[in-house]
């Protein structure tokens, strides 16, 4: 499956999940004075190349991360799924699980989605790095 086709199919879905109740509130020192979902939508229009911006898996990736921090769980899924696949940012499974598994954490209905990648990476990762990264997802707190 192409990375196009794999966004559209996850943005469908998400669009199918909606938005969580802590998506739905303001985030405080995003860096913007846009509500956070104008920044989501950025985000997608950089990573699709569409309604008139330019394609940039980079800058959709920053964006993702800013609203990811603020614990954003639709952009911490993309965010994870970036990073599974290296688009926009170096591939890392350490911080593909990290991001994916935050997202679960955070949204039940994205848990199901992501469950199968979240196996993927356990395969790939050594027991002592699925220990530092359930460390770090517990340490965990948003911006």
């Amino acid at each position: 499956m192409s990375f196009a086709r794999l966004i559209t199919v996850l943005i469908l879905s998400y669009c199918s999940i909606g938005f969580s109740f802590a998506e739905t509130r303001s985030l405080t020192n995003n860096g913007t004075d846009q509500p956070p979902l104008a920044i989501y939508q950025q985000a997608l229009n950089y990573l699709l190349g569409r309604n008139g911006s330019e394609k940039s898996a980079e800058k959709a990736a920053e964006l993702f991360k800013t609203l990811a921090e603020q614990n954003w769980s639709s952009a911490q899924h993309m965010l994870g799924n970036m990073y599974f696949s290296g688009n926009g940012v170096e591939k890392n499974d350490l911080l593909a699980y990290k991001w994916l598994s935050i997202a679960s954490r955070n949204n039940i209905r994205l848990a199901e989605t992501i469950y199968e990648k979240r196996k993927i990476l356990q395969n790939r990762l050594t027991k002592n790095n699925l220990q530092q990264v359930d460390h770090w997802i517990a340490e965990w707190r948003p911006d």
